[in-house]
């Protein structure tokens, strides 16, 4: 009934790598992941996410909190589970509210539930006959839609309720054909709670609650087409206002957000633009920096995200905090060249950074910090079927994100790069032999 972007693998582990008791420190991104673990195998919940539909993230500072604040959400749930076990949920959003979407097997959760507010979710589930009748009305209602609309996949997305799917669904069964929908040849649509456009820019976006006679309007014109005339309008003003002096920057993309109306996106990059006149952010190393309706962000060495209203005071501020070419340079350098020592390690395991939101810096510093940990800890070998770990920025939601449902999580034990030793080796400990006395 719904579709989500959402990777997806069962992962089988040993009881007793779940369950041993860790040694030192617990990370924050570390002790979430091996609650997904337990959650994943006692429950079978193969998905869980962190505020997965959050828009308005704030600071580097705010965005580390949600991931503690996801963590503290997973706990309690777990606690929940063990309480109802047969809840039958496959795939769960940390979240700022109680939401059962995606049929009956997807729920989002309050991060700060209570167990006992967690418990009465869990158990809100509708009987089986019910459950049988809802899902017989949708399939008859997309039967009736895909066959007069020719819309080769129809689907809710996950931020709206079972309910309001239906109700999107019968809006969209009342929509009449006509020719001008056959020349839009929509091949998705998308019900959701907004009209901006999915990820997937070929969906054709859809509110649940539009009126027949606006869902008829939207399949009748091409919105991406709109937008792209929009955007381009704009993007074709900032060159003229600011190129010259983002080409000297060096800055190969510069963007706003599809959030942003024209008149903020503009004031965004004048703002850059008056900033980026220090000397100092001038020798910076710029890749993709997004306009943003709500964040400043610094990813990685490279992308970066700012509010549209910052000032170029407070962007000049903000940015200062980023290393210059030539530390990046030095941070790359010697990233490269501890990953060739960490190669055919007596661990069993090969070291990777991820490739994406990772400063160099601290992918040279998770390389370290594993390096120190084999030569104190000699006699640690991993347990199958693991064969590699890699340092992610375990304080950025799209990062643990990925990490927690990764397609590969069943053979890379994911790490946050900013790990202490001790807590490397507490998290260590639960994959493998238990690390030995530190060898002086």
């Amino acid at each position: 009934m719904h579709r989500f972007h959402l990777l997806s693998a069962l992962l089988f582990l040993p009881v007793f790598l779940l369950f041993s008791q860790p040694a030192g420190a617990a990370n924050v991104f570390n002790a979430l992941s091996l609650v997904k673990m337990e959650l994943e195998q006692r429950y079978g919940i193969t998905n869980l996410e962190c505020f997965p539909f959050l828009i308005n993230i704030g600071s580097n500072a705010d965005e580390a909190e949600r991931v503690r604040q996801c963590q503290v959400g997973v706990t309690t749930l777990a606690s929940a589970l063990k309480e109802i076990p047969n809840a039958g949920l496959r795939t769960v959003g940390i979240s700022t509210r109680f939401l059962r979407s995606g049929g009956f097997h997807t729920l989002l959760v309050k991060w700060d539930a209570t167990k006992e507010a967690m418990i009465l979710a869990l158990q809100s589930t509708p009987s089986e006959e019910e459950q049988k009748q809802f899902i017989g009305k949708v399939h008859q209602l997309k039967k009736q839609i895909q066959s007069g609309l020719h819309i080769r996949e129809l689907y809710c997305t996950f931020k709206i309720s079972n309910e309001q799917c239906l109700q999107g669904y019968q809006t969209l069964a009342k929509v009449e054909p006509d020719r001008r929908m056959s020349r839009m040849s929509w091949a998705v649509i998308a019900v959701t709670d907004t009209h901006l456009p999915e990820k997937d820019r070929t969906a054709l976006t859809i509110k649940f609650d539009d009126a027949p006679e606006t869902m008829t309007q939207r399949m009748k014109q091409d919105p991406a087409a709109e937008e792209w005339k929009r955007q381009k309008k704009i993007y074709a003003e900032i060159k003229k206002l600011y190129g010259p002096g983002f080409k000297a920057l060096q800055l190969p993309n510069f963007f706003c957000d599809k959030s942003l109306v024209q008149e903020e996106c503009l004031e965004g990059a004048k703002n850059f633009h008056e900033a980026t006149k220090n000397p100092s952010l001038r020798k910076k190393l710029w890749g993709t920096v997004t306009v943003h309706k709500y964040n400043t962000l610094i990813k990685s060495d490279h992308n970066d995200e700012f509010r549209y209203d910052l000032t170029p005071e407070e962007i000049s501020r903000v940015f200062s905090k980023k290393p210059d070419q030539s530390q990046i340079q030095i941070s790359v350098t010697l990233a490269e060249k501890l990953e060739k020592r960490t190669k055919n390690n007596a661990t069993g395991l090969r070291a990777v950074c991820d490739l994406q939101g990772l400063q160099s810096a601290y992918c040279a510093r998770g390389f370290k910090t594993f390096i120190a940990f084999v030569r104190k800890h000699r006699e640690y070998r991993v347990g199958r079927p693991f064969t590699d770990v890699m340092f992610i920025d375990g304080t950025q939601l799209s990062r643990v994100n990925f990490a927690l449902n990764s397609k590969v999580r069943d053979t890379y034990i994911y790490i946050d790069v900013h790990s202490s030793p001790e807590e490397m080796k507490g998290h260590f400990s639960r994959f493998g032999s238990k690390p030995s006395a530190p060898v002086h």
